[in-house]
């Protein structure tokens, strides 16, 4: 037993828990609903084994597939978000006359300016240059899941979303991921440098609590995809008006811009 760390007690409660929500999915048969999240687990059930086997190698190639897997995850996170904009205007289909992508991908990108524009920069003490890279997209993939969390719960009703929902609470997820990662990455930050050894334990300390937060995340969504969900209502006609009214407003801008351009 002496061989039993909290961090490997973590990683298989983990991967377990990973392959429960994964086996949960494609048993209920919502699998088209969220691809993106399916491919999400089955990496993460794929590339957890693999780095700890990895680990045990050469450094050289431990890193490089690091840094691969870290940058596909972000690249997966960031997909996440936009499959729930598009599970939240799916009624839009039955009530709204025009294609709403260009409003769901705007609105995505215009949290993703806010995100960075408001993810704090800093140089972290004992951290390398890519350690610390990786940090600012942490916090700014952070600040993303709660501004979209805050965007739904303030809409919600006009949006037609209960909070039995689970494209809600899949959003409630991630936004509870997020804000840990934001204060725990805010921490470490803020870890008085005295000795490396010192440094070290407090930073894996805080990386478990990071871990430990991501693993109550996806016991919620198991928890979450295994009940029944509340039919989803159509738009309120004033959330029907607003959409109307930025698709017009974006029309018109497409329209001038392309009258502008005839010009030239």
């Amino acid at each position: 037993m002496h061989g039993v760390t909290a961090d490997s007690v973590l990683w298989a409660a983990t991967l377990a828990a990973e392959a429960l929500l994964t086996v949960v999915i494609l048993k209920s048969g919502m699998r088209s609903s969220y691809p993106i999240l399916l491919t999400y687990l089955i990496v993460n059930l794929v590339e957890d084994p693999l780095a700890w086997i990895l680990f045990k190698g050469p450094k050289g190639i431990y890193y490089h597939f690091y840094f691969t897997v870290t940058v596909l995850d972000y690249l997966l996170q960031f997909l996440l978000v936009v499959e729930i904009g598009r599970n939240v205007f799916a009624p839009s289909k039955r009530s709204i006359p025009f294609r709403l992508w260009p409003v769901v991908t705007s609105g995505v990108l215009i949290c993703t300016i806010i995100a960075a524009i408001f993810s704090p920069r800093f140089q972290a003490n004992g951290l390398n240059a890519s350690t610390q890279w990786f940090a600012t997209i942490t916090l700014g993939l952070a600040v993303l899941k709660v501004l979209l969390f805050v965007a739904l719960a303030g809409f919600a009703q006009l949006l037609g979303i209960g909070w039995k929902s689970r494209v809600l609470q899949l959003a409630s997820g991630l936004a509870f991921y997020g804000a840990a990662s934001l204060l725990v990455q805010l921490a470490i930050h803020h870890i008085e440098f005295t000795n490396q050894a010192s440094y070290e334990s407090n930073y894996v300390r805080l990386t478990q609590i990071q871990s430990g937060a991501y693993l109550c995340t996806l016991v919620f969504w198991i928890w979450a995809f295994s009940r029944n969900e509340a039919p989803r209502k159509d738009f309120t006609p004033q959330m029907q008006e607003v959409l109307v009214t930025i698709a017009e407003s974006a029309k018109r801008t497409r329209l001038a811009v392309t009258r502008s351009g005839d010009r030239r």
